[in-house]
């Protein structure tokens, strides 16, 4: 318990090092990086490599390309902002890319690739996609 008597929230990460090429996998990284976040954990996705796709502004994009039901990325991106879910960029992969915090969806951050290595070390649960 902290302080305020209430039991501290678990930290969970997810790598996502998926992109365009394979959407599915980015809508799953977002599915249970949005559950984690609902299910009392504080939580970041970490992106690198491909994974830079979903946090580059109108990179992915599926609204009105799929049937109805069927979540899109930009719904499934919605969703994980709305709860709280962090979003990290690796600091490499955007130098490579000529990508800048101007160039990402709003909140997204760049970030050492430390990050990455205090999250798998430290936090209570990671998924890679």
């Amino acid at each position: 318990m902290d302080e305020t008597g209430k039991k501290p929230r678990k930290k969970f990460a997810v790598q996502l090092s998926s992109g365009v090429n394979d959407v599915g996998k980015v809508k799953s990284a977002l599915m249970f990086a949005t559950i984690a976040q609902c299910s009392g954990c504080d939580t970041v996705v970490y992106c690198v490599q491909e994974g830079a796709d979903a946090v580059v502004k109108g990179k992915i994009k599926e609204e009105g390309l799929l049937p109805p039901g069927v979540p899109t990325f930009e719904q499934r991106l919605a969703d994980a902002i709305q709860v709280g879910v962090k979003f990290q960029l690796c600091e490499q992969v955007a130098k490579n890319r000529g990508l800048t915090k101007d160039d990402l969806i709003d909140g997204a951050q760049i970030a050492g690739g430390i990050h990455l290595i205090i999250y798998a070390l430290e936090y209570d649960g990671m998924l890679y996609f």
